[in-house]
């Protein structure tokens, strides 16, 4: 069956949740995708800082390909027009990607607002975990586009309305978070430009939702004298930035704009940390996280820390090992250590920081 969604008010429309989870169940039952259901997660809870993780044993991981030109910790970047053999990595990433022709079985919509496709992962985290994907060949360390933020935000208010079962109504538990991973070392594994969508697990509380509950939507500034930028949670390890978003806007317009200054606010800021600490522009990397009613950046100084790997999840609270090799070593490096040196270091004075001092 093709699926063809031309607007944003389309899409708003569409039974998406109905289509994800049939096709997922079809899809696992056939073979066509790599999922265990049987695996028992962990939660751990930090009552110091007050956040909640979950831990569990992902065994697609170990099949997951990893199909990038440069792998991270890499000196070298990556330019169509370099002179190197820059272009050849580049090429050999085409020729290996999976995502330019997805499988049918994988594939939830055909043509989403012309530019883009929406797929089932075939190695998932957890149940109904999807992507939005470019139709063509676009890197993946590009800027989010604002047609991209508005699907995002479209796609999460889809499906956030019809998640009942499990769903607590409190803490964002049973809910579907986007993510979007930019930079070699925010940690994908595919150079081919995609947003990833998944679910919390049932009545999994999540720091983002404490940090906004009593804030109301505002534009940041770092100009006024009671400037009101972004918000965070000092008692964490990572350094990390939140903004509130809009549920409902008076037109498409304005939520095409709003959004995309939002975003490029967070933006700037990781680009003034990395100015910062002297790291060169190649090597910007960062992990976007959003739920219908907030966003959140987290700029990253690498993609591992003692051989464990991360990417935008650990940042939600949720680790997920391939082995229980892994899985012991998460646990003895502890959860706040490894986001700490995967990201950039909460600062004691970090809400006297003035983040716009390069003028960018």
């Amino acid at each position: 069956m093709v699926e063809i969604i031309s607007t944003l008010e389309e899409l708003e429309q569409y039974n998406l949740l109905e289509r994800v989870e049939k096709a997922f169940e079809k899809a696992e039952k056939d073979g066509d995708l790599i999922y265990d259901k049987s695996t028992k997660a962990e939660i751990i809870k930090d009552e110091s800082i007050g956040m909640t993780y979950e831990l569990k044993v992902v065994s697609g991981l170990s099949k997951r390909p990893i199909n990038r030109p440069t792998q991270p910790g890499a000196d070298k970047s990556i330019k169509s027009d370099a002179g190197d053999d820059s272009a050849d990595r580049l090429n050999k990433v085409k020729l290996n990607n999976p995502f330019i022709k997805p499988e049918p079985e994988l594939t939830l919509i055909d043509s989403l607002c012309d530019g883009y496709r929406v797929i089932l992962n075939k190695f998932p985290n957890t149940k109904d975990h999807f992507l939005m994907v470019t139709k063509e060949f676009v890197q993946q360390d590009t800027l989010l586009k604002p047609i991209e933020l508005q699907l995002m935000q479209t796609i999460l208010k889809n499906l956030n309305k019809d998640v009942k079962n499990g769903h607590n109504g409190v803490d964002g538990g049973g809910e579907f978070f986007a993510f979007f991973n930019s930079g070699p070392e925010s940690g994908y594994s595919q150079f081919h430009k995609h947003v990833q969508f998944m679910k919390l697990p049932d009545g999994f509380p999540i720091f983002q939702k404490k940090v906004i509950e009593n804030e109301e939507f505002f534009i940041p500034s770092t100009n006024s004298i009671d400037k009101k930028t972004s918000l965070f949670k000092k008692d964490l390890s990572f350094k990390h930035f939140i903004l509130r978003i809009p549920t409902d806007f008076k037109s498409v317009d304005e939520q095409e704009h709003i959004l995309a200054m939002l975003y490029m606010h967070l933006f700037k800021i990781v680009l003034n940390i990395f100015k910062e600490h002297e790291i060169d522009v190649s090597k910007v990397s960062y992990n976007f996280l959003m739920m219908q009613d907030w966003i959140m950046i987290i700029p990253r100084r690498a993609a591992f820390y003692n051989g464990i790997w991360q990417n935008s999840l650990g940042f939600m609270g949720l680790f997920n090992a391939k082995n229980e090799e892994t899985k012991n070593d998460i646990l003895n490096a502890k959860f706040t250590k490894i986001l700490q040196e995967c990201g950039f270091a909460m600062e004691e004075d970090e809400d006297k920081i003035v983040y716009n001092e390069y003028g960018y």
